[in-house]
């Protein structure tokens, strides 16, 4: 319902305006000030507030509070004051070039599947949740759809239909309306009850870009930027694509076979390296003695698989109680034990807890990572290890 004081219903565009104080109360750690009229948005219906200044005071939030819209700042105005309000224009067009994306993605939704918008917040993204299954694929064609509806660029009008009209009406509204009902029409897109601030027309919205579908309750959550946040984010994944195209000597609507082909090629690597360490172990094993209660080797560099390997020839081929392999250096070490004949997993907890670190495992075998020095590692393991009975 429009009421006299709610200049953002009266004149949306407006960025500046001139109102009079009247009212500022003090509540907990602000003040709540009262305009005889005002451009601000309250937070409402999935829209943020406005924000922006009342004579250089900054406004940091906007509510309304039993029928009254209130500013939020640091600092009171006396009451009768005549003061200048500035709005934070940039937030507020964005605001509403994303609510105008939403009902036109929203309306389009419904007339195609039927579904209702039963969530909607703006923050980062525009997130919305629909009664029905989508996927990603059908969020696609509405992208689509939406653009195109944009592109006609045809006036978004705000109506106050009567009763009587309304009757007769086929409008989306997530509540029973009681009074006067503000409806938000956008050509060949949606016909929606709404208090929220809209573009003049659909050119404005700009942008329409889906980011993901997912299932969410019995239905489906959508993350999608419409208008100026649209842009920016086209605008830096087209920046690192740039950027993986020319590190990859690749053409930027091909990075995508060209990263494949890269993984493909360290896949291949990571099986010869792995393959070749493997051959190296073999000739490693022969420089260890046999039947030790205890074998701790260091590396360097060794990938926990080929550490498994190592530790377990150990203790099947060399005939040691328990085989210790460690790689890293200074004080961070990923580590692999492994035994047949002590029940390792009742040490996991006073390693981890001793050395700083995070793993476990079964009683064959432990593995994880310790963050500490070499030295401490290496007592603590021949403390507990070493000297074990047979």
């Amino acid at each position: 319902m429009e009421e006299m004081n709610e200049l953002f219903y009266r004149e949306p565009y407006t960025r500046e305006f001139d109102a009079e104080v009247i009212g500022c109360t003090h509540v907990q750690d602000h003040y709540e000030i009262i305009l005889n009229d005002t451009a601000f948005y309250p937070e409402g219906g999935g829209q943020p507030c406005d924000t922006g200044t009342l004579d250089q005071i900054n406004i940091t939030d906007v509510q309304r509070r039993n029928g009254v819209i209130v500013h939020c700042a640091d600092v009171p105005l006396p009451l009768g004051k005549k003061v200048h309000g500035v709005l934070d224009w940039q937030r507020r067009f964005e605001h509403m070039q994303e609510h105008s994306g939403e009902h036109l993605v929203s309306g389009l939704i419904f007339h195609k599947y039927g579904f209702d918008n039963v969530g909607f917040h703006m923050g980062e993204t525009i997130q919305v949740d629909f009664s029905g299954s989508l996927s990603f694929e059908e969020m696609r064609q509405i992208e689509v759809r939406a653009n195109e509806v944009i592109w006609q660029n045809e006036p978004i009008e705000i109506s106050y239909p009567s009763p009587e009209e309304l009757q007769v009406l086929s409008y989306r509204s997530k509540k029973e309306l009681h009074g006067r009902v503000r409806i938000v029409t956008i050509p060949d897109g949606d016909v929606c009850a709404c208090c929220g601030t809209h573009t003049a027309s659909t050119g404005e919205i700009g942008l329409i870009r889906i980011l993901s579908a997912e299932k969410h309750k019995n239905g489906t959550r959508v993350q999608m930027l419409a208008g100026r946040r649209a842009l920016q984010y086209d605008q830096a994944i087209f920046d690192q694509d740039h950027e993986i195209s020319v590190l990859l000597s690749s053409e930027m609507k091909k990075t995508g076979a060209a990263v494949k082909e890269l993984m493909q090629k360290l896949s291949d690597q990571r099986y010869q390296i792995g393959a070749l360490q493997k051959e190296l172990m073999t000739y490693q094993l022969q420089d260890y003695e046999a039947d030790q209660p205890l074998a701790m080797i260091y590396e360097k560099d060794m990938d926990r698989e080929t550490m498994r390997a190592m530790a377990i020839a150990l203790v099947e081929k060399k005939n040691c109680r328990v085989a210790a392999v460690l790689c890293g250096s200074e004080d961070a070490y990923g580590y692999v034990l492994v035994s047949h004949t002590v029940d390792l997993k009742k040490y996991s907890r006073l390693l981890n807890e001793s050395l700083h670190g995070a793993g476990g495992g079964t009683s064959d075998i432990l593995q994880g990572n310790f963050r500490t020095v070499k030295e401490d590692i290496s007592d603590l393991l021949k403390q507990l290890f070493a000297n074990l009975e047979p």
